[in-house]
């Protein structure tokens, strides 16, 4: 199933905020992420939330909605900060 993501104003100025190599990784995963949910993609949702998931890239989460074919991006930010 191919979705259209979408990413919140608040999670493009934390990717700013992210070092360059580390933004172009996360950048890829996003149109990876456009294509489905693939195995290579380390995604889990979220307890205690319906339909919130979380795709992992190294140190990094990145927070999301799914509504029908839709992914909304609100958060990308370092694990110790995701959870809070």
């Amino acid at each position: 199933m191919k979705f259209k993501v979408f990413i919140e104003r608040k999670a493009l100025k934390q990717l700013e905020e992210i070092e360059e190599n580390q933004r172009r990784i996360i950048k890829d995963k996003l149109k990876e992420l456009r294509n489905g949910f693939s195995l290579y993609l380390d995604i889990k949702k979220l307890k205690g939330f319906k339909n919130h998931y979380r795709l992992r890239i190294g140190k990094y989460r990145i927070l999301f909605e799914i509504e029908e074919n839709k992914i909304f991006v609100y958060s990308i930010l370092p694990r110790e900060k995701a959870y809070r």
